[in-house]
């Protein structure tokens, strides 16, 4: 089985390089990778060559899509589509382990965004201490319309209320100069200048000391945590679990479960819907 996350340092640039290896489903965010991309996180921090961390998606249509959220397959009797709030809770803990890595970790890390960063993978990016990205990239986070919160709630972090507001409240998505203009990326660039400007933001920031980047990242990041970052990346777990089982996101798993996955994104995204579906 191949790995779902390729890891390389460049020793010239001091720079370890972390991709995101599912170009066949925009680099969706399973288990498996999660997994991989919290060892390489830890691997990263662990080497003391490494004065920085790339974050990349492989191909060049997404940095990644968000969560992989395609049904599972069943066996056996047939069983509320609908996950408990138990176990949602255990697999939003587990699901979010690598935001808090990326977070937690001395090391300042870049995301590289070109193509989709959206949902799940829109967290991970704002996660990320600088964003470049190409004139190519969309942001946004469209899985809310199925319902719940996002399971990490960065987006409040990272910019200002009433502009995560704008995102969140309706799920839409939009463009990379938009997304500057909210907060979220750093710099736009054309596809074929991505790396170079992220690899000049690295040699920017080997100007530090090693130490005192580490003390700036804990600083600035605490900053967040006194205003509520760290208890909201927590909360915002049982929110989502507590948010999928409204009568919207019950509906949206029966869907998924009776009619098949792309039927339950075309109910995701239709208009004019209230309080609860109708009968």
């Amino acid at each position: 089985m191949s790995s779902a996350v390729d890891y390389t340092v460049d020793s010239d640039r001091a720079t370890a390089l972390v991709t995101l290896d599912r170009p066949d489903s925009l680099n969706t965010l399973n288990e498996r990778l999660i997994d991989e991309l919290c060892d390489a996180i830890a691997r990263a921090e662990a080497d003391d060559e490494v004065r920085a961390i790339v974050l990349r998606g492989a191909g060049d249509k997404a940095f990644s899509a968000g969560y992989d959220i395609a049904p599972a397959e069943e066996d056996g009797e047939e069983a509320d589509p609908v996950p408990s709030v138990d176990d949602l809770l255990d697999e939003f803990d587990a699901a979010t382990d690598h935001v808090h890595a990326v977070w937690e970790c001395d090391s300042p890390v870049i995301a590289a965004v070109d193509g989709y960063c959206l949902a799940g993978g829109s967290d991970l990016a704002m996660a990320c201490d600088l964003v470049i990205a190409t004139d190519e990239s969309e942001f946004g986070y469209p899985g809310l319309r199925m319902a719940g919160v996002p399971p990490t709630l960065v987006y409040p972090f990272v910019m200002n209320l009433h502009e995560a507001k704008e995102l969140l409240l309706s799920g839409k998505v939009v463009d990379a100069q938009r997304a500057s203009e909210l907060g979220m990326v750093n710099r736009v660039v054309s596809r074929d200048r991505l790396m170079a400007t992220v690899f000049a933001e690295v040699e920017e920031i080997r100007k530090m000391p090693g130490n005192n980047v580490r003390i700036l990242k804990q600083v600035l990041n605490g900053t967040a945590e006194m205003q509520g970052a760290k208890p909201m990346f927590k909360f915002s777990e049982l929110f989502d679990a507590l948010g999928h089982h409204t009568e919207y996101g019950r509906e949206y798993y029966r869907i998924a479960a009776t009619e098949g996955f792309d039927a339950a994104l075309e109910y995701m995204n239709e208009r004019n819907k209230g309080t609860r579906p109708p009968e």
